[in-house]
């Protein structure tokens, strides 16, 4: 009987200590937190932005990526919000079922290719866009890329920011560097013909390759680099040939 009762009382010697600290410890944040928000609610609207806001993150999908300007080398993203063109042009359907509108624009491998991109040619408001065709221009040095839209509609809206500062592009390219809005014509019609992520890196997958049976592999490996990533602005490095094949074969269309 003795020997239960000292095990008893040892038992709830432990529970008690247990139950102590996660109270002391719970009363620690308790006033740890009342001491920070006196002191933000003495702070000035500005000043108290500043201790809320963390560091500015560049969303991509569901992936919460380095801060605006990614590190470079860093691998290809491909988010699962948006959908995929086989040109590497991406579109996310916005609004209701009443009132569609579909934002646009170049994807990571783009971006990626084309190096810093100095500037964008985009079509004027209230132009009429079919799926396939030209949507847009992006520009570095002495290369020039035409992109295909990924589906058709009335131009509505212009990323006036990016225009402004092409850099978006390269920095956030499916979100602050989305290029235009689209009221489509034909979406039930038109979204066959794209891929959610899953479906568009199987694709990519399959040119790769192709490209692998058409160039050797030491100017692929320039394309690609270590591990298969992009070297950044190898749309600069390539000669003519190589770089009209490259444009035709993993963007669909033609060099200018």
């Amino acid at each position: 009987m003795v020997l239960i009762l000292v095990f008893l009382t040892f038992v709830f010697a432990i529970v008690a200590g247990s139950f102590v600290r996660r109270w002391v410890e719970k009363r620690e944040l308790s006033v740890a937190e009342m001491e920070r928000s006196n002191f933000l609610a003495r702070l000035s609207e500005d000043a108290r932005a500043k201790v809320v806001t963390p560091i500015r993150w560049v969303e991509r999908g569901e992936m919460a990526l380095s801060p605006v300007g990614a590190v470079p080398g860093s691998p290809l993203q491909f988010p699962k919000d948006v959908y995929y063109h086989k040109g590497h042009a991406w579109a996310k359907i916005e609004g209701d079922q009443r009132i569609k509108s579909v934002m646009v624009g170049l994807d990571d491998f783009t971006q990626e290719v084309m190096g810093d991109i100095e500037a964008i040619e985009v079509p004027p408001i209230g132009m009429e866009l079919k799926q396939g065709e030209v949507g847009w221009k992006v520009r570095h040095g002495k290369r020039k890329l035409s992109q295909i839209v990924p589906l058709g509609g009335t131009v509505v809206d212009l990323n006036e920011k990016l225009l402004k500062d092409p850099s978006l592009a390269n920095r956030s390219p499916y979100d602050q560097g989305w290029i235009l809005k689209i009221k489509p014509n034909n979406l039930g019609g038109e979204m066959p013909a794209l891929m959610d992520s899953f479906q568009f890196r199987v694709a990519f997958d399959q040119v790769k390759a192709k490209l692998r049976s058409a160039i050797s592999h030491q100017t692929l490996g320039m394309v690609y680099g270590d591990g298969e990533e992009v070297v950044r602005g190898i749309a600069d490095k390539l000669d003519e040939k190589l770089w009209r094949i490259l444009v035709s074969q993993l963007f669909h269309s033609t060099p200018n």
